[in-house]
């Protein structure tokens, strides 16, 4: 069967006929964990409306990237952008108000909490509410809660989570668990989808719906999506640019085609060059 969900050129098209400057920026970024270089001079841009997958080996530097993005790391030197802004000023929980959103390789959810509660928790994290407000039920406050509901109840129906909505997360499949957490980050109504290997631990055909619903997201939601996966068939099927690590160095960019025959890429993962 083939897998490849088609490409998007309309996407390619409104990046490249905006401006030159990416909605996220990635400029000489190093981390540092004592003696050891997690990464190194890394820089790279993601326009608006692309689908970007970074790739490497384990150790590559991959989840490191991605928790500076989650501000969870701070780099040692470099900068990250975003919509020509600096994000390493800001506490982790203040990303999502940037408009940034996220999953987890390893599954984050509150496990006795229901389907419809979890993906409340990613849209309470847009809030203007606090204690007193919610204490006083003042009218926005009611307003604000009642249009949380509507984009809960639009987000299971868009994931088709309708038969789980009442369930508690620990009692649904791996593949309901992972469309859940992407519920959730949707819920902050993000530019910008930050999806941490989504496909680990699911079968071929679960990750064949997962590629096709990552595109349709992006397509129909105006979301930029970088994605990090060891799914390589996944990567080289949705994404429009490729970027790929090995030892924290960037050793390849370009579309998917390019980086897939990259000497530098084949020796990553195959110990040797192509022929």
């Amino acid at each position: 069967m083939n897998t490849r969900v088609s490409a998007r050129p309309a996407a390619v098209e409104r990046a490249r006929s905006r401006s030159a400057e990416p909605l996220l920026a990635i400029k000489n970024v190093g981390v540092r964990f004592g003696g050891i270089i997690a990464l190194e001079d890394v820089s790279f841009g993601l326009p608006d409306g692309v689908l970007l997958g970074l790739i490497g080996p384990n150790g590559a530097g991959k989840t490191t990237l991605f928790n500076c993005f989650s501000r969870l790391y701070t780099p040692h030197q470099g900068d990250i952008l975003f919509q020509g802004r600096t994000i390493l000023d800001r506490p982790p929980h203040g990303i999502a108000e940037l408009g940034i959103g996220r999953t987890f390789q390893n599954l984050a959810l509150f496990r006795t909490m229901t389907v419809r509660d979890n993906i409340r928790v990613g849209g309470h994290r847009r809030s203007r509410s606090d204690f007193f407000s919610d204490a006083l039920r003042l009218p926005w406050v009611k307003r604000e809660e009642e249009a949380l509901d509507e984009t809960v109840s639009e987000l299971i129906n868009y994931l088709r989570l309708g038969n789980w909505a009442e369930r508690r997360a620990f009692e649904l499949p791996l593949g309901v668990q992972k469309r859940v957490e992407l519920a959730r980050a949707l819920a902050v109504r993000p530019k910008l989808l930050l999806l941490d290997e989504p496909a680990g631990g699911l079968n071929h055909h679960e990750v064949v719906e997962l590629g096709a619903l990552i595109r349709r997201i992006r397509d129909e939601r105006g979301v930029t999506v970088l994605l990090v996966e060891h799914h390589m068939q996944l990567v080289m099927s949705i994404c429009e640019t490729v970027v790929a690590l090995d030892f924290g160095r960037k050793i390849a960019e370009g579309t998917p085609a390019e980086v897939r025959s990259d000497p530098e890429v084949i020796r990553a993962y195959l110990g040797t060059t192509k022929q």
